[in-house]
């Protein structure tokens, strides 16, 4: 117990060590949620494009997904980070945004598409029969099914996108396990910082599954 207490100090509170973790834990969030949000963007604009009857941008989605999904993300985060931005004034923050938004895109756009081709044609021909507009059965007939679908998987994509995110020191991010790191060079006791941050990851992970839960059930409650 002893012992316990002394790690806690040494690698937490001595020196505010623990402001670290706290700006580790931020920035981890951050990525995860805007980067969440600009890949459905793009997921949404290649969606389209991949379903388009122009045989141009079809061709173009199909090869944006199928690079980005082939592609391992530390490398991508890398060519990113030193060849796209390396002239720019962008933070290395920014840069690792803009890297998972366009990898979570190729994932998303597949993701959403699969989605739609749920909703049978009938069901969209019987809209129109009715009056409905292509908004209106887009938006009345098509995205509630769809969206029943396609968030269970997209809860998942997105959880795999916090993990994901511990890759970010490569380029110098102080995420949640690049400051468990420092804590760790600093105080040469690897058991405590990682167990710490194993423990940290499961509380974020569980806290947003819980959250991701209720909103599903909601959506669809069949799952309640």
């Amino acid at each position: 117990m002893i012992d316990l207490v002394d790690r806690i100090y040494k690698n937490l509170i001595f020196e505010d060590r623990y402001l670290l973790v706290v700006e580790g834990v931020k920035n981890t969030l951050i990525i995860a949620l805007i980067a969440c949000i600009l890949g459905c963007l793009i997921g949404l604009l290649i969606c389209s494009m991949r379903t388009s009857k122009n045989k141009g941008l079809s061709i173009t989605a199909r090869v944006y997904i199928r690079f980005f999904r082939s592609t391992p993300i530390v490398l991508l985060l890398l060519l990113t980070y030193y060849v796209v931005f390396a002239n720019s004034r962008l933070s290395a923050l920014v840069v690792a945004i803009i890297a998972f938004g366009f990898y979570n895109g190729a994932y998303v756009a597949e993701i959403f598409r699969s989605g739609l081709k749920t909703v049978k044609d009938e069901q969209i021909e019987a809209s129109y029969a009715m009056g409905f507009s292509k908004q209106q059965t887009f938006r009345y007939v098509i995205l509630p099914q769809a969206v029943r679908v396609i968030f269970p998987v997209y809860k998942s994509e997105f959880i795999n996108l916090i993990k994901l995110t511990a890759i970010v020191g490569y380029i110098g991010v102080q995420d949640l396990t690049r400051s468990i790191d420092i804590i760790r060079s600093q105080t040469f006791d690897a058991l405590f910082p990682l167990v710490f941050a194993l423990i940290l990851y499961f509380i974020i992970i569980g806290a947003l599954t819980f959250g991701l839960n209720i909103i599903e059930k909601r959506i669809n409650p069949r799952k309640a």
